[in-house]
């Protein structure tokens, strides 16, 4: 959840006390404020501490200014206050707080500002400043200028072992990535949406909560309230705190008038927000945070009985660990998976991706770190995983980008059961400032992601902040068109096959098979569909079969696949199946032997219109009618295992050969032999008459038919 600025009220609301503060209460005020993640107070705290005024005398303070008769602080041609040119040494240590607080409560123009002035004036007390004040410039999509500042943080603290110096390292990658071109996608356009939508001092965090609705989080005063009437009882805050609105989608995907979220979830004393649905619509997670101290933050649910929501109730302490944040929850389409945001110990360090697991009593499994494939020692937050692609988007300050916020994303390898790496992106979607909340629609063409890249001017009622707000912007990407291309070659003399016949098979017969033939050229191409995982297979007469496996399921963006395909001529003598092996003196197989055979179902299995000859042949050595009908019994062996295991019988032939056909090799002369019996015994060397034996002792198949 982002900071939120209206809190800045507080600040107003509590001027009149700070006239009788001395420096060193400021002082205190302001870093208990720090430690609340009450920054935006923080300035003002530090702010009035530079420029008190001097007891005794009539002043004022303004939500526009600070006026004064002891100092008139110096001030820019906006108005907001600058830097005492002249600091005395109590002066530079607030100086560096306030570039702190301007940092953190995301006023990153002032911000910069501040730490020129920190770094004119160093204090040993924050040595981070250059590096910070480097954070600062990437916001401001000041990137060669960062640069600089990064490099030369490293040089004047050459500690690599140093965590500010190994994130200066990311940081210098950060601002070549954002310089790059490349990284921006020019066929993706992002668009604020309307003043209705992005109304208020924020509005953040859009989740589909079904194909009529969404839901989505807003700090706004509710038309129908006059704020100037508000009763002594009143919540003044409750104007600003945040809320859960729902939005209808019109049926032409336009959004209409957001109306705040009905029954009992919000609550007029903290902010709700972030909340997503269960795909039944029956259950709600939420995240629900103290506006005087955000690192109370914890997840909240909420079930829907007879067409009503039921009181909200935090998650247990799997989910809710006391001391820590919890915040974002996503709950998969799978009914029982919950993706959440915490700084809980034992992640990466910062806010990490956590996932745990619900049963139907809404009870949670031990919480799992998502692992440093997606988190990193910086922030991850605002999950979402999006169930046709198999791909988690999340936010990462981390991860190399442009500044602050960047949205990833991170899909699910069915190979290794676990998610690949993090990919950025690109822009527009992502800026130098910060971009969360990424969510998009089945198809992935319409979605929704949260910014603050647009200064903010109704947000903030005290001007010597510069404020960007978080607003909702619609994502249009195009629709992704997906094709297919190759050759198809022979294996050995990589010659073209025209002619050849190309299959097409969905895997989930969502799309109907088909098949075309290869050109004269034995080229092909076809327009694919998304969301497929396709099965393909190259065939010829005389060839055995070449498969290919192609995925546009999961592909986020247009592409042309190329698959070529090489065939093997289908040869005039017997295959060797090297590896069978078969108990002493029986047709029993041995283990080792089937999993052999398991390869010889995938082959025939592909070039199912085979119908082959299953081969078994001893060495000379024993009674030859003895052989033959061991032989014979082996090869039964071999294809009734194949047939218990889907192979049609008709497709077998099992012939037991004795030691009537002996094997044809190359000797170690390169001369092709028969390993008769007058050529082993014609050997001198023992140990080769041996081998020898051994491989007339095979198994084999011959290909007796091609339909």
């Amino acid at each position: 959840m982002k900071k939120i600025s209206t809190l800045l009220i507080l600040a107003v609301l509590t001027a009149g006390s700070l006239f009788g503060q001395t420096n060193k209460e400021l002082m205190k005020m302001g870093d208990a404020a720090m430690i609340n993640g009450r920054y935006s107070n923080a300035v003002h705290y530090y702010s009035f501490i530079l420029f008190k005024i001097q007891e005794g005398e009539e002043a004022l303070y303004y939500p526009y200014e600070i006026s004064t008769a002891y100092r008139e602080p110096e001030k820019e041609e906006n108005g907001t206050i600058a830097p005492p040119s002249s600091p005395n040494a109590k002066e530079v240590k607030v100086i560096h707080k306030l570039a702190d607080a301007y940092r953190l409560a995301d006023d990153y123009k002032n911000a910069e500002k501040w730490y020129v002035s920190a770094l004119a004036n160093p204090n040993e007390e924050f040595p981070y400043a250059q590096y910070f004040y480097g954070v600062s410039l990437m916001y401001n999509e000041k990137f060669e200028e960062a640069q600089q500042q990064f490099e030369e943080y490293q040089t004047n603290n050459n500690d690599p072992d140093n965590k500010y110096y190994k994130l200066a390292s990311d940081k210098i990658a950060s601002c070549q990535f954002a310089l790059n071109p490349g990284n921006t996608k020019e066929t993706v356009e992002v668009n604020n949406l309307d003043s209705i939508m992005n109304a208020g001092s924020t509005s953040f965090g859009m989740q589909f909560a079904s194909e009529e609705y969404m839901l989505f989080s807003s700090a706004r005063i509710e038309t129908e309230i006059d704020s100037t009437k508000l009763d002594e009882e009143k919540n003044p805050l409750e104007l600003y705190l945040l809320d859960i609105y729902m939005v209808k989608i019109n049926e032409d995907g336009s959004l209409g008038k957001p109306e705040k979220f009905p029954f009992e979830i919000n609550s007029r004393d903290y902010h709700e927000g972030s909340a997503v649905l269960s795909s039944d619509g029956t259950s709600m997670f939420f995240t629900k945070m103290d506006p005087e101290n955000r690192n109370e933050t914890k997840i909240y649910a909420s079930r829907k009985f007879n067409n009503q929501w039921l009181k909200p109730f935090p998650l247990d302490g799997n989910v809710n660990l006391d001391g820590f944040r919890s915040m974002n929850p996503y709950f998969g389409a799978d009914g029982k998976t919950l993706y959440f945001a915490s700084n809980r110990p034992g992640g990466e360090g910062g806010m990490d991706i956590w996932y745990t697991e619900l049963n139907a009593q809404g009870e949670t499994t031990e919480p799992q770190n998502m692992g440093n494939q997606i988190n990193t020692p910086s922030n991850e937050v605002t999950p979402f995983f999006h169930e046709n692609t198999k791909t988690l988007y999340f936010a990462s300050e981390g991860h190399i980008g442009f500044g602050g916020l960047d949205v990833f994303s991170s899909r699910f390898d069915e190979d290794t059961d676990w998610f690949g790496a993090s990919l950025n992106a690109g822009a527009p979607i992502n800026t130098s400032r910060n971009d969360s909340y990424f969510v998009i629609d089945p198809k992935l063409q319409t979605g929704y992601v949260t910014s603050d890249r647009d200064a903010c001017t109704e947000c903030d009622s005290i001007y010597n902040l510069s404020i960007h707000c978080n607003k909702v912007f619609e994502v249009k990407k195009p629709e992704m068109k997906f094709f297919i291309s190759g050759y198809v070659y022979d294996e050995a003399t990589n010659e073209i096959l025209p002619g050849a016949k190309i299959e097409f098979k969905d895997v989930t017969y969502k799309w109907e098979h088909f098949e075309m033939i290869a050109d004269e050229n034995g080229y092909y191409e076809h327009e694919l569909e998304p969301n497929l995982e396709l099965f393909m297979r190259a065939s010829q007469k005389d060839y055995f079969a070449d498969k290919a496996l192609v995925f546009t399921l999961g592909a986020t963006e247009s592409k042309n696949y190329q698959q070529d395909f090489y065939l093997e001529k289908i040869p005039k003598g017997e295959i060797e199946i090297e590896g069978i092996e078969y108990d002493f003196d029986s047709a029993k197989l041995r283990p080792v032997s089937e999993e052999i055979l398991d390869n010889l179902l995938d082959f025939l299995e592909l070039n199912s219109n085979l119908k082959i000859e299953i081969r078994s042949h001893t060495d000379e050595r024993g009674n030859d009618a003895y052989n033959l009908d061991l032989s014979d019994r082996r090869a039964k062996s071999v294809v009734d295992y194949l047939v218990d295991h889907g192979i049609p019988r008709e497709r077998l032939v099992p012939k037991g050969y004795g030691e009537t056909k002996p094997a044809e090799i190359k000797h170690t002369d390169d001369s092709m032999v028969f390993l008769t019996p007058e050529f082993i015994y014609g050997l001198t060397n023992e140990d080769l008459q041996e081998e020898y034996h051994q491989r007339n002792r095979r198994t084999a198949f011959f290909v007796l038919e091609q339909n």
